[in-house]
């Protein structure tokens, strides 16, 4: 099993992971764990060195470590990365349509308060809208993302140094 430390990409895109290899496995691995929307080569990763120094300095400095041997990236591939793909997907459909439903009952409203004999209708307005999605249950995605980290062991660092 090899760990492998994964670190905010400050090399403005020169430095890139080998696509389809286990550093940009490891990258997106955090990236989906971390729940936030990032771009592609936000993160770049490296495997653990065995030197003892060069480890605890990559520690200080990494964003987290992600755990990947065979299974685990079997796992991924066979697993895991379609499903995050989809997860995704239903989260942005989700948004799009509380958007699209929303400017529709905003745009209602409007016409409706403008209506001389038509302005006392109750409908759906925007607050309604707005309160529906908020009452609407997690798409499942934070559940995925506890069950990465747990099958990949990811550990996250907290860095005051990165934050900046």
């Amino acid at each position: 099993m090899t760990k492998y430390f994964v670190f905010r990409n400050q090399s403005n895109g020169e430095q890139k992971n080998v696509p389809g290899s286990r550093e940009e496995m490891a990258c997106e691995i955090a990236k989906v764990v971390s729940q936030d929307a990032l771009p592609k080569d936000y993160y770049i990763a490296f495997a653990q060195e065995n030197k003892q120094t060069v480890n605890e300095t990559l520690r200080e400095m990494a964003t987290c470590t992600v755990e990947i041997d065979d299974e685990r990236e079997k796992i991924w591939i066979n697993e895991a990365q379609a499903l995050w793909y989809k997860f995704d997907n239903l989260e942005d459909q989700i948004g799009m349509a509380n958007t699209a439903i929303y400017f529709a009952a905003n745009d209602l409203g409007e016409a409706l308060e403008q209506s001389e004999h038509f302005n006392d209708i109750e409908y759906l307005g925007p607050k309604t809208v707005e309160r529906t999605f908020e009452y609407m249950d997690s798409s499942g995605l934070s559940q995925f993302a506890d069950q990465l980290s747990e099958i990949f062991e990811v550990e996250f660092f907290h860095n005051t140094y990165l934050e900046s």
